[in-house]
C-alpha cells in the first residue's frame, strides 16, 4: 500500500476524513462512483460519491434488503462485476434489483468491481462497490493489474472507518431527555403516548428524537436505539 494513503488514514483520524482520503485514492484509479456500505446489529453505515439525492432515495426506499451487493456480493470474497455495463451477466435478479442498478446508472455508474470486506453471517455483512463512470472493459484493464492494491487498501481503510465510527459513537454525549425518549420507543410507544408519559408536547418529543438520530448518525429511530444500545449509552 503506499505509504502516502498510510500517513492519510493514522489510527484515531475522523471517519469523514477516513472516507475523503480513501475516496481520493480509489478515484485516482477511475473509480469515481464509489460506495462503502457495512450493516451489522448497529444498522447501516454508507459513505459514497453518488449524489446525496441518491443516497436519500437508497435509504428512504430501504434499498439495503434487495441490494444485489448484499444479496450476492457479500456471499463471496471473490470480486463480482457490478453496475449497469454488467447487468446482462445476472438474469436471475429481480425486478427491484435491477431497478436500483438502473437508478445508479442514471447517476453516471456503469461499471464496478466488488471488493468484499464483510461477509454475509450473523453479525451483517459490507465492503466496497468500486463504481465508475468508465465502461466495463477499461474497469477490468483497471483492476486486473491493481486488484492485489485495491482490496488491500479497501480492507485498510473499512478498518480505519470502523474504529472512527466506534470512537465518535462512544464520545456521543446523549442528554437524559434523549435518552428516555430512545427508551421509550424501544418498549413501543408513540410520540404522543410519551409526551404524556413525560409531560412534554409531541413536537418536543420529536426534536429529541431527532436530535438523537443525528448524533448516532442513524437514519431510522430503531438505528438510533441499535447503536445507542451497543455503545453503552442506554440501557435497556
Amino acid at each position: 500500500m503506499p505509504p502516502s494513503l498510510i500517513e492519510k488514514l493514522p489510527e484515531g483520524i475522523s471517519s469523514n476524513s477516513a472516507w475523503t482520503a480513501s475516496a481520493q485514492f480509489f478515484e485516482s484509479f477511475g473509480f469515481d462512483k464509489l460506495i462503502y456500505i457495512d450493516r451489522t446489529m448497529a444498522g447501516l453505515s454508507m459513505f459514497t460519491t453518488f449524489p446525496e439525492s441518491w443516497t436519500s432515495h437508497y435509504r428512504a426506499a430501504a434499498y439495503e434488503r434487495i441490494d444485489p451487493f448484499f444479496a450476492y456480493c457479500c456471499t463471496s470474497t471473490t470480486p463480482m462485476g457490478t453496475g449497469i455495463d454488467y447487468l446482462s451477466d445476472y438474469p436471475y435478479l429481480c425486478t427491484a434489483q435491477r431497478q436500483l442498478i438502473q437508478e445508479a446508472g442514471e447517476t453516471g455508474m456503469r461499471a464496478g468491481m466488488s471488493c468484499i470486506v464483510r461477509q454475509a453471517g450473523p453479525g451483517g455483512a459490507g465492503g466496497w462497490n468500486l463504481g465508475s463512470s468508465l465502461p466495463r472493459h477499461e474497469i477490468e484493464k483497471i483492476f486486473s493489474e491493481h486488484a492485489d492494491l485495491l482490496r488491500l487498501t479497501a480492507f485498510f481503510a473499512h478498518q480505519r472507518l470502523q474504529a472512527a465510527l466506534e470512537n465518535e459513537h462512544r464520545d456521543i454525549a446523549l442528554s437524559p431527555r434523549e435518552k428516555e425518549c430512545l427508551l421509550w420507543v424501544a418498549q413501543g410507544l408513540r410520540s404522543k403516548q410519551i409526551a404524556d408519559k413525560l409531560g412534554l408536547r409531541p413536537v418536543t418529543v420529536e426534536l429529541h428524537l431527532k436530535n438523537a438520530r443525528t448524533k448516532l448518525r442513524a437514519a431510522t429511530r430503531e438505528q438510533a436505539i441499535a447503536i445507542a444500545l451497543l455503545n453503552g449509552l442506554i440501557s435497556p
